[in-house]
């Protein structure tokens, strides 16, 4: 492998770690709803009351599922771009706004937990934080193209 394979291989690294990190807890909070046990945050937040509420929903699905989702998609697409080099210029756009979307839902859904619930859930704000993270890395993918 060549120096510039092995650069070109590390660029999407970050991307695929926060993806999966995000992944991580969209599966956990999946994984709570759909088996109805209580999540692991009882004294930290608000976890229930932001479960519970009407936004924890999209047309009948569950918002965790939703993350479950759009990380995964970033995770297959960020892979694809190591696979598929040819195609790196619409893969990384695709990255982009995928995460743009999600950074923009993850902050509409912060702001409704902190001005129209009151309750905070340490788990929301951790993929709202990661989705963040995965925003500014696909954005320095693209600006870098």
């Amino acid at each position: 492998m060549s120096v510039e394979q092995r650069i070109e291989a590390r660029q999407g690294l970050p991307s695929l770690i926060l993806c999966m990190l995000g992944l991580g807890i969209s599966l956990y909070l999946s994984y709570i709803y759909l088996s109805g046990s209580r999540l692991l945050c009882e004294g930290l937040g608000g976890c229930d009351i932001v479960a519970a509420s009407t936004f924890a929903h999209v047309a009948g699905v569950p918002v965790p599922l939703l993350g479950v989702l759009g990380y995964g998609s970033i995770t297959s697409l960020t892979l694809a771009r190591w696979g598929y080099p040819r195609y790196d210029s619409a893969l990384a756009l695709t990255v982009f706004g995928l995460a743009l979307v999600g950074i923009l839902y993850s902050a509409f859904l912060t702001y409704v937990e902190f001005f129209v619930l009151y309750a905070v859930c340490p788990w929301c704000i951790a993929s709202a934080l990661t989705m963040t993270a995965v925003f500014v890395v696909a954005t320095r993918d693209v600006l870098a193209l």
